[in-house]
Parts: C-alpha cells; structure tokens; sequence
C-alpha cells in the first residue's frame, strides 16, 4: 500500500507491506520545482519495482511542475528511463531535472 503524507510543502510516500514501511520517498514543494530529497526502498525488496512505482506516483502528483533531484551516478539511467536529463555535475553527484509536462 502506498500512503502520501502531505506536511506544509514536504511530502511523504510511505510503501508498506503488512505492518512494516519497506519504501520512502521525500519530495519538498517549492514555487517553481519540486525536488526529490530521497527515495530508498529496504534492501530485501529492491528489484520489486517499489522504487519504480514510488517515482511513477512523483511524477504524476507534480507534473504541472519541474522535478529536481541530486544522486549518485550509478542511479542516473533509472532516471533517465524516467524522463530526467543530467543538469550539472558537482563532485560525485549529478543534479537530474524532469521537465514539467
């Protein structure tokens, strides 16, 4: 089950299972973009596709809007798969922006 916890401008996705969160997601709420502080699923169930579902949900509360997020290199083809473009590199992280639709 996935829950939306909305608190100001931050946004929660909790994904749970039974009676376990195994997903999180915090996204903030800002005038011109909304930017993906963090998405982490518990490593047993990686590969499931939560992840994958978490960000679909994302993109589809904050479409009217530019989706920001900073992450590691190793993550960037997911997002890209997912409609973001390398936008600045700094350090080992890259800044990936989803244009809104």
């Amino acid at each position: 089950m996935l829950e939306v916890l909305v608190n100001g401008d931050t946004h929660e996705y909790l994904y749970w299972s039974t009676a376990e969160v195994i997903a999180r997601a915090v996204v903030v709420d800002r005038e011109e973009e909304a930017e993906i502080k963090l998405i982490n699923v518990a490593r047993h169930r990686r590969g499931e596709g939560i992840g994958s579902l978490i960000l679909e949900r994302i993109i589809s509360d904050f479409a009217h809007k530019n989706l920001v997020t900073w992450t590691f290199n190793g993550r960037t083809s997911w997002y890209e798969r997912n409609g973001f473009e390398v936008a600045e590199e700094r350090a080992s992280l890259l800044k990936m922006v989803r244009k809104n639709q």
